[in-house]
């Protein structure tokens, strides 16, 4: 049976790598791409798919291209349910808070989501995880980390799961003192080691708030709250999971996104894809797993009090927060420890309240945050 998928966030580092993945798997699989979404590069989009009649492109602003596979020229209609009557998979590869609604809508909507979209698992993650109950739909996730995790954990009884552990690379400045890091602009925060990325998620690679955010994903995505992260310099090892018997499994593979999302796509089957030759034990030696150091990385230890919180609000407020300060950051409004600075500040005004229940709810919280912390910036273009 043909599975239908609509990708979304197309042109962004998951979306490209995500139909690299697809075009391999064409010939070995019942996959078939009918909708694919973006909100910057829509000409680039189109140009791919414009003698494509069995496939929708959507892109923010006007396509000037003439054709059939242009349907609509507004993301918009990604955050409602209707959109996806026809598709079997929606895989979100939207960066930030915008990624929430279509995720929730990709669940009501009766659809199998694979998510790289972080945010709506970290600001939304429990109203999230009970809607795909309700549903009776499974949540895939894409991010190395938590790919690793979902893996570990396959045949395995949650309740015999004593901890999660989540490795690190340690992001651009994981060598340099503090008083360096401080001058640091932004420029030098996207030289990631290991990855290729988008700019925000790599500068949160930077201050180590990425695996906050991860460590709540995971909670929220396994239930469990006993989650850390480790600093593994070679990104070989993604993840660990510890059993009460005293045992542990591993999962280790070569830093390449297309393993996770070809293995999300075909779980729970395995393709040979050509993406990374096969590891030996050998691959292991010499590695390091070392404790983060929160006096460098102080978004860390903001994210783990938010985890403590242990509420979709606490998220939500620790997500906005960041997505405003980092933007500052990357506009030059505000240095590299303005960031933890504006996350701390809104986590102790914001996080206690109301918990939210509704996307209405999340748009709320988040855009009181958003305004909070730039009138304290200044605001910035």
């Amino acid at each position: 049976m043909t599975k239908r998928i609509a990708l979304l966030g197309a042109t962004g580092s998951i979306g490209t790598q995500t139909l690299d993945v697809l075009e391999k798997l064409k010939d070995k699989s019942d996959f078939e791409l009918v909708f694919a979404a973006c909100s910057t590069r829509g000409e680039q989009l189109y140009r791919r798919f414009a003698s494509d009649e069995k496939i929708t492109v959507v892109a923010d602003g006007t396509i000037k291209s003439e054709g059939k596979a242009a349907k609509v020229n507004s993301t918009e209609c990604l955050n409602y349910a209707e959109t996806y009557d026809d598709v079997d998979i929606v895989i979100n590869g939207i960066g930030g808070l915008k990624g929430v609604e279509p995720s929730v809508r990709a669940l009501e909507a009766g659809c199998t989501l694979i998510t790289a979209n972080k945010e709506s698992l970290v600001a939304f993650g429990a109203n999230i995880g009970r809607l795909a109950r309700e549903k009776k739909k499974e949540i895939i996730p894409l991010d190395s980390e938590h790919s690793a995790i979902f893996q570990c954990l396959l045949g395995e009884n949650r309740e015999d799961v004593t901890a999660l552990t989540l490795t690190a690379s340690g992001g651009a400045f994981r060598d340099l003192p503090k008083d360096k890091i401080a001058e640091m602009p932004a420029g030098k925060a996207l030289e990631h080691p290991n990855w290729k990325m988008g700019k925000k998620v790599t500068v949160d690679c930077a201050t180590l708030m990425n695996k906050g955010l991860e460590l709540i994903e995971a909670r929220n995505l396994f239930g469990t709250d006993n989650v850390k992260a480790v600093i593994h310099r070679e990104s070989v090892v993604h993840g660990a999971a510890a059993f009460k018997d005293g045992s542990m499994k591993i999962y280790a593979s070569r830093p390449d996104m297309r393993i996770p999302i070809a293995y999300a796509l075909t779980f729970p089957k395995r393709a040979d894809l050509g993406f990374s030759e096969t590891m030996g034990l050998d691959a292991l030696n010499g590695f390091e797993f070392t404790e983060p150091d929160y006096d460098r990385f102080p978004c860390l230890k903001l994210a783990e009090m938010a985890l403590s919180f242990g509420t979709d609000r606490a998220g939500a407020v620790l997500t906005a927060a960041d997505e405003v300060a980092v933007e500052a950051y990357l506009n030059g409004k505000t240095g590299f420890y303005g960031i933890s600075s504006a996350v701390e500040d809104a986590l102790a005004r914001f996080s206690s309240g109301e918990e939210i229940y509704s996307v209405e709810d999340v748009k709320s919280i988040t855009a009181e945050v958003k305004e909070y912390i730039l009138g304290n910036i200044g605001g910035y273009k």
